[in-house]
Parts: structure tokens; C-alpha cells; sequence
């Protein structure tokens, strides 16, 4: 299927690997031009080098830049129109808690474990981080009567997750799917579309990461934690980040022009509800 958004232009934060990279390599596949925006330089160095290597370096931009800061999600904005032209597509990635409780951000735990800072930091990261970037590309979407908005989101925005400490993103997720959901109505005269991705288990560094942070505090083998993980997925195996990446890029055609307003589970049937 042609995908119909050869030549558009996207803006994908947190793009530097994960879910966020697969989303850059899928949108680059259908023919788009593609800024990846993260923290980390050498990780965006890398993974600049690995689409450029895929795809041509003509069509690809790595800016070094927090997308929890408005003024430097504007200047990310600015670069990729000066190289590319206006912004159709964003795709919003920025994580929230950290699993090394000494990292910089908000911390995985339950209620007792948490300070108000904490719920403050998720939801500059999950929430702010997304506000700022649809700002910066609202104006000429509206302008050129074309868009798409899109938030890779968690599962845990519809049902929380009790059996892990996930107080926080139990907290904001729904908050911020619920902004999403606002922001499809309001845009939906100008042809934007705008939805969340719902993710579960995919097989990034980050989530092996937090799974082995699970095991050592429980004092189980890492094995034990996947297999548990696994067990409660219907299709018995976590997700592959390209996955993901070719559901976004389809989310963001032209050919799904009528999905607006949705959050879309993408976890391998592991959420229980209807509707």
C-alpha cells in the first residue's frame, strides 16, 4: 500500500533509538523527511549514521535538543523547516520515569515511594514535552489544511499497572491521552489527525533495562521477569520496535485520514477492555 506522504516532513522526539528510531526509519521508508530530536548526542550521532546508511543522508536531520524545553522544541521546529520546509508530521516520544534512581527525572515506584517533584517531572516529560511540540507545528498545519499529531503513549493510559510500580505513568498517561483526545475535535476541520499509540513489552534497551531493574529488586533471575512479562500477553511474546514504527507510519498516512481522536492499543492483546 503507498502510504501516500512521500515528501512530507516529520519531527520525531526521543528519536535516537527504541520505538522513537523505528518510527524514524518507518516514516523514511514511506518517502518522508525526517528530523530525530534526543538529549544525547553520541546516541544521536549513531543513530543519524544508521538511517542516512538506510535511507540517504538527503532526508535526514539529528538535533541535539531537551523536547521538554519550549524554547529548544522552537528551535527544532526552526532547523527542520530552514532544511526541509513546513512540519506535517510530529510524532512525540519523550519518556518519562527513570529506572536508575539516581538518573535525572521522575522515579518508577508505588504511591508511599514518591514526592510531589516527582509527579511534577512526568508530567513535563510526558505532558509538556507533547503540548510543546504540537504547539510549534499547530500553526501551519492549520495554514496548509494537512497534519498529523501523534503520541507514542503506554497502555497504561487506559488500564493502569498494578503488579509494577508504575504509579507515575499510571498517573499522567491517561492525562496526556486525554489532552490527545481534546486536540483531534478541535483540529478536525483542518484535516489534522491526531491520536495516541498505546504500547506495551517491546524489545528496547530501555525496556530490558527496566526489567532488569524489576528483577534485582525482587531478587529473581532477569528470565523470570520476561517470562512473567511474556505470560501475560495473549500472543505470548513481547513486541519488536519496527512493529511499532510501521503502525505510526500508517497512522500518520494519508490513507488514514479517518482515524482521529483514538488511542490505539499496539500490546499484544494484553489490554482487557471493549471499547
Amino acid at each position: 500500500m503507498d502510504l501516500g506522504i512521500t515528501g512530507r516532513v516529520a519531527i520525531v522526539s526521543g528519536g535516537s533509538k527504541g520505538q522513537g528510531l523505528a518510527t524514524a526509519d518507518a516514516l523514511l521508508g514511506e518517502g518522508c523527511a525526517v528530523t530525530i530530536a534526543a538529549r544525547d548526542p553520541a546516541t544521536l550521532e549513531a543513530a543519524r549514521d544508521r538511517l542516512c546508511a538506510a535511507h540517504g543522508a538527503d532526508r535526514v536531520e539529528a538535533i541535539s535538543a531537551d523536547m521538554t524545553d519550549g524554547t529548544a522544541v522552537a528551535e527544532v521546529a526552526r532547523r527542520t523547516e530552514a532544511r526541509f520546509g513546513s512540519i506535517d508530521i510530529t510524532v512525540s516520544n519523550v519518556i518519562g520515569h527513570v529506572i536508575d534512581p539516581k538518573g535525572d527525572g521522575p522515579r518508577a515506584g508505588h504511591f508511599r515511594d514518591l514526592e510531589a517533584a516527582d509527579y511534577r517531572l512526568e508530567f513535563r516529560q510526558l505532558l509538556l514535552s507533547a503540548w510543546y511540540l504540537a504547539r510549534a507545528a499547530i500553526p501551519g498545519m492549520k495554514a496548509r489544511r494537512w497534519g498529523r499529531i501523534l503520541n507514542i503513549a503506554s497502555g497504561s493510559a487506559r488500564e493502569p499497572q498494578w503488579e509494577i510500580p508504575h504509579m507515575l505513568p499510571n498517573t499522567v498517561r491517561p492525562a496526556v491521552a486525554a489532552m490527545h483526545r481534546d486536540l483531534a475535535a478541535e483540529l478536525a476541520p483542518y484535516r489534522i489527525t491526531v491520536n495516541s499509540m498505546l504500547t506495551g513489552p517491546i524489545t528496547t534497551e530501555r525496556s530490558l533495562a527496566y526489567y532488569g531493574w524489576l528483577a534485582e529488586q525482587r531478587g529473581v533471575p532477569l528470565e523470570t521477569v520476561l517470562a512473567e512479562s511474556a505470560a501475560r500477553l495473549p500472543l505470548r511474546r513481547p513486541g519488536k520496535p519496527e512493529e511499532m514504527g510501521r503502525t505510526i507510519a500508517f497512522l500518520c498516512s494519508e490513507q488514514a485520514g479517518m482515524i482521529s481522536g483514538q488511542a490505539i492499543a499496539v500490546v499484544g492483546g494484553r489490554l482487557r477492555h471493549l471499547f
